[in-house]
């Protein structure tokens, strides 16, 4: 459509295009500046299968632009590999313009690997490295503390990480305190900044965990989490490192080598920081247990002492009233004693008129005398005794049930105490055992154990690896020997097979 220059007052004729037009010149302007096919090589990334339609969407980039590409589900089901971020391709397709979206875009139609990207590699060779030295188990890995007493943060002020987690710490723990280390996230100067900050985190008094956290990115502003000092760095921590750099498709050395390795930061907080308000109900509900147990005993021992003090109470009295039975037959003992010498005195008064020898009369009233006060000392004394045996047989009545009760309770708590005494001694050999039976398997495991008998590793040449069966050098191939203190660079000039391992080469 063609605008008069009167009505516009532009001097000249204007064309209008619609968008649909404009896109569709500038599709034939591509079409005809690119008319057939290309091959584009580039790093794989935002790699992304659709389903269920089966496309792959991805973006072609190198260190200077990035392009967006497509291959279709019947192209992509005759690729020989997975496509995966951090791979570096050949692509063969067509420049296109997709309307809809106004992007420029490559839609491929075939692709092969042409190498590793340089950050994928660096991360397969330190991991490799730090492999091979068993650095990467799990047996080697900390736990976290379940209560620490303070934790440093390792983050950059400038992201939202920090917010996150001292999010998370101001709601859930305001416990523990969160020492805050500033270090860069990303770039080249990044790595020594980090480095220092695990240093001085470890010498924080109290930090018992310390938590790198970044929150995510692209590859590039993840790649020095993969650099070997820094991997170093964190196994050299004396206390346990948590990462929380990437999202949950991202991998790090850095995440390889941590005692634990969460996704965010806001995970993090939560997986460090013990949930304070849990923690204090649970003592709440421990201590309202305890008081109501305590409460029950209180009650059952109240009852206890009430019903001894009834017994005591009931003894008291009957003591009281053998006591007075005492009491009195010792008064008519006296009585009955000072009657019978009035008696006696007023029957010798009758008869000292009748006494013919009165030596021999005395003597036998004496005698009688005698002999009645015998018999009044045995009886006082039979009845003593049968009150102190009903008294002795009262007061094993009243306590025979308590003592019963205690030694019973005694001896209850001596078996208890022997059977935790057992139970300590039985966990703690199964630990010992378990330990050594560890140590011993990872002194038999060490890769350099041969090494110190004087055997020799050979390696291929260009980091091909350890010659192996399955990996054997090629005639002409330099090699190298390797062990303790030497090195001795070799060339292959034949290899010789005896014929049982030639029969199962020939079989494979």
């Amino acid at each position: 459509m063609t605008i008069d220059p009167e009505k516009t007052g532009l001097g000249k004729s204007l064309t209008i295009y619609t968008v649909s037009e404009l896109a569709g010149t500038i599709r034939q302007g591509l079409d005809r500046v690119f008319p057939g096919f290309l091959l584009i090589e580039g790093e794989l990334s935002n790699v992304k299968l659709s389903q269920p339609a089966g496309h792959y969407y991805f973006t072609l980039k190198d260190a200077g632009a990035s392009l967006r590409g497509v291959m279709f589900r019947g192209l992509a089901k005759t690729l020989t590999f997975v496509p995966v971020d951090g791979l570096k391709v050949l692509v063969r397709g067509r420049i296109s313009y997709y309307e809809p979206r106004g992007e420029i875009q490559v839609v491929a139609e075939s692709m092969e690997p042409a190498g590793l990207g340089m950050f994928h590699l660096e991360f397969r060779r330190v991991r490799e490295i730090l492999e091979r030295e068993g650095l990467l188990t799990s047996e080697r890995k900390r736990p976290i503390p379940p209560l620490p007493r303070a934790v440093a943060l390792i983050t950059s002020t400038q992201g939202a990480a920090i917010w996150d987690f001292l999010r998370i710490g101001e709601q859930q723990n305001r416990l523990v305190p969160i020492v805050v280390i500033p270090s860069r996230m990303q770039g080249s100067e990044a790595v020594p900044e980090i480095i220092r900050a695990l240093s001085l985190a470890a010498g924080r008094p109290g930090v018992d965990v310390t938590v790198i956290a970044r929150g995510g990115g692209s590859a590039e502003d993840l790649w020095i989490f993969n650099r070997e000092d820094l991997a170093r760095a964190i196994l050299a921590s004396p206390v346990p490192v948590v990462t929380a750099i990437g999202h949950e498709v991202d991998l790090t050395v850095a995440d390889l080598v941590a005692d634990l390795r969460v996704a965010t930061p806001t995970e993090a907080a939560k997986r460090v920081l013990f949930d304070a308000q849990s923690l204090l109900g649970a003592l709440e509900r421990a201590r309202h247990r305890l008081g109501g147990l305590l409460s029950v005993r209180q009650e059952r021992e109240s009852a206890r002492l009430l019903s001894f003090r009834i017994s005591a109470a009931t003894f008291s009295r009957r003591l009281s009233h053998w006591h007075l039975w005492v009491v009195r037959a010792q008064d008519r003992l006296s009585s009955g004693m000072k009657d019978g010498l009035s008696k006696r005195k007023a029957q010798l008064a009758v008869s000292m008129s009748d006494i013919v020898h009165p030596y021999r009369r005395l003597s036998g009233f004496s005698r009688d005398l005698a002999s009645t006060r015998e018999r009044m000392i045995r009886k006082v004394r039979d009845l003593l005794g049968e009150v102190t045996l009903k008294h002795a047989l009262w007061d094993r009545r009243l306590f025979h049930g308590n003592l019963v009760d205690f030694a019973s309770l005694r001896l209850e708590v001596s078996h208890r105490k022997f059977d935790l005494v057992s139970g300590m001694r039985l966990i703690k050999g199964r630990f010992a055992e378990k330990q050594s039976l560890l140590s011993v398997l990872l002194r038999e495991s060490d890769p350099r154990r041969p090494l110190s008998k004087g055997f020799f590793l050979l390696e291929r040449d260009l980091g091909l690896g350890l010659v192996t069966l399955e990996n054997l050098p090629l005639q002409g191939e330099k090699i190298r020997a390797r062990t303790r203190g030497l090195s001795i660079n070799m060339r292959v000039e034949e290899l010789h097979f005896d014929k049982e391992q030639e029969d199962e080469m020939k079989e494979r």
